[in-house]
């Protein structure tokens, strides 16, 4: 329990709750009732008084020894940055501003009034900077929270009403409401959202929402449920993991912002990830490793914390962990989150460690995701194409860089060489020993072209389903003549049997797919498509090697063929 104090030096009890602001919300504790969305405004008098004071939240910090989880012993009291702040007369908003950088707030109201301050876990702004994350919670309606004092009479002076959101810790479990949880989510989405305005004063960011709740848990199903699996995003919707003794992230701040930036990578650049389990020792199919190793460089480069922690188990006293400025990884790559990672933060920060004479700042590394060129690029999103676009910003860094990531490399298969360009072109390190079909691997891009000329691919699942390097195969297909066009996949080879495999297409053009075959004929898939004259990637995969059975799939080699017709 908080209180406010105005000038007079009286103490006035205040009430603090987490409402849901939506039609049918609930809430995360027993003394608070749902409301409707307040959308009407207040008149305000030609006289008026201000309501000023700071709005807090309280932190659980990690404790300073790894491994250890968080330290409840520690609680740090933080400010509420950027939320925005209302003045509610009733039902209607008599005034609203946004929380500074500092927690405070001034709000002009109308003397002699009834008025409640409620701070909602929302950041906004539609000036020159536009944004707008919202944190709600996806078992109660999508309600949005937000932290209410009590209403209280304005007088006819100037005021001070101050708020803390706080934890709800009883000393070995949560007791009470976990009011800090929304605002720590908030702050942590703040942090992000002030490092991208630093770089891009003009940004424009889509609107976003944040789902918390205290039953958000691992099991698999329903969302409105709490059944979210793990703290993740989807098309411009964060999830976070919420259930004490299992796996609570509204205070992991690495996990949040990792997540938020693949909404970063969603909206300010491309995003050609299409997920999947994933561990840094993995080696992952080259989108999804470059996907989230940025979204680990961010956490780090966001809080300029290099040690990623999640907090998990019983009462939250353990955590999982890795150095960011780490360079030697297990399975170094371009086909690694871990490399990915590691270059990336090495690029952004001042250190200058082992390979490492980079310090473009993050300004650096938002600049080349940005830029037109990197989103419109004919390839995939890869370590290739971010590092081939960061070296074109910064020419006299060429060799520096080269050095960077030449690093990653710990024997003739697993590693990577110098970037040359977006293709990877050159690149010597295959991944794994593939025996027969060794000269299938390499390059990463096969050229082809529409005359109807076979080109060979293989698809394997020597170390991973579904998102494993070398699961997914990649062609250049330059059309020469615009008009239609039939691609076709067939059997060739391989240690699956001829009538037992599926191969499946995909293709693209700057990224977008502009058309597929995902048949189940039995060894032969085909599309006929129009096709305008310009440079489009042919993706082509067996699919028992995406399943996600184990028992299943294998080395599969196909024959590739673009007719135009």
């Amino acid at each position: 329990m908080k209180g406010f104090f105005c000038k007079k030096e009286n103490v006035i009890p205040l009430a603090l709750s987490v409402f849901l602001v939506a039609c049918g919300g609930g809430s995360d504790s027993s003394t608070s009732t749902s409301t409707t969305s307040v959308v009407t405004s207040c008149d305000l008098e030609t006289t008026t008084v201000n309501i000023t004071g700071v709005i807090n939240y309280e932190r659980v910090p990690f404790s300073a020894t790894q491994g250890s989880g968080l330290d409840y012993n520690n609680i740090q009291t933080m400010p509420v940055r950027g939320a925005v702040i209302q003045a509610l007369q009733g039902s209607c908003v008599q005034s609203s501003s946004e929380t500074s950088s500092t927690g405070t707030y001034t709000l002009a109201v109308n003397p002699n009034t009834d008025i409640t301050i409620r701070v909602q876990a929302k950041l906004y702004s539609d000036a020159t900077a536009k944004y707008d994350f919202e944190v709600r919670d996806n078992t109660s309606s999508n309600g949005l929270y937000t932290l209410d004092g009590d209403s209280s009479d304005t007088g006819v002076t100037d005021s001070v009403r101050n708020l803390t959101a706080t934890t709800g810790w009883g000393g070995s479990s949560y007791t009470g409401t976990r009011a800090s949880a929304p605002f720590a989510i908030l702050d942590s989405i703040y942090e992000s959202v002030m490092k991208v305005i630093a770089a891009d004063v003009d940004v424009n960011m889509d609107s976003a929402d944040i789902f918390w709740s205290k039953s958000n848990t691992t099991a698999s199903g329903d969302k409105s449920k709490g059944e979210i699996e793990t703290s993740h995003y989807t098309n411009d919707q964060i999830y976070i993991l919420g259930q004490e003794n299992t796996d609570t992230d509204e205070f992991d701040e690495h996990v949040i912002i990792h997540e938020w930036g693949h909404y970063f990578e969603d909206n300010l650049s491309r995003f050609d990830s299409f997920g999947g389990t994933h561990s840094t020792g993995d080696m992952l199919d080259m989108r999804v490793a470059l996907s989230e190793g940025l979204g680990n460089a961010l956490s780090g480069m966001i809080t300029d914390d290099p040690i990623y922690r999640d907090s998990a188990s019983a009462a939250q006293a353990a955590d999982f962990r890795f150095d960011l400025d780490e360079n030697t990884n297990t399975n170094p790559g371009w086909f690694s989150e871990a490399s990915v990672q590691s270059i990336l933060y090495d690029i952004y920060d001042a250190n200058a460690d082992s390979n490492d004479a980079v310090n473009l700042g993050f300004s650096g590394i938002y600049n080349a995701f940005s830029s037109t060129n990197y989103i419109n690029q004919a390839s995939l999103t890869s370590l290739f194409s971010v590092i081939d676009e960061i070296k074109t910003l910064n020419p006299g860094l060429s060799a520096e860089i080269d050095a960077l990531v030449s690093a990653q490399t710990s024997s003739s298969l697993i590693g990577v060489d110098a970037v040359t360009d977006r293709y990877g072109t050159g690149e010597t390190h295959a991944a794994y020993d593939t025996s027969a079909y060794a000269s299938e691997i390499l390059p990463i891009y096969k050229t082809i072209s529409d005359d109807g000329v076979a080109t060979a691919v293989c698809s394997h699942n020597f170390g991973k389903e579904n998102n494993g390097v070398e699961v997914n195969q990649f062609l250049r297909l330059n059309v020469s003549s615009a008009g239609f066009h039939t691609i076709q996949a067939s059997y060739a080879s391989g240690d699956l049997a001829t009538g037992s495999t599926d191969p499946d297409i995909y293709l693209y053009l700057n990224g977008v797919l502009r058309g597929y075959a995902v048949t189940v004929t039995p060894s032969l898939d085909k599309t006929r498509l129009v096709l305008v004259e310009d440079e489009y990637i042919l993706e082509v995969l067996e699919y028992s090697n995406t399943d996600g059975e184990s028992t299943t799939g294998g080395s599969v080699c196909f024959n590739v063929t673009v007719t135009a017709s």
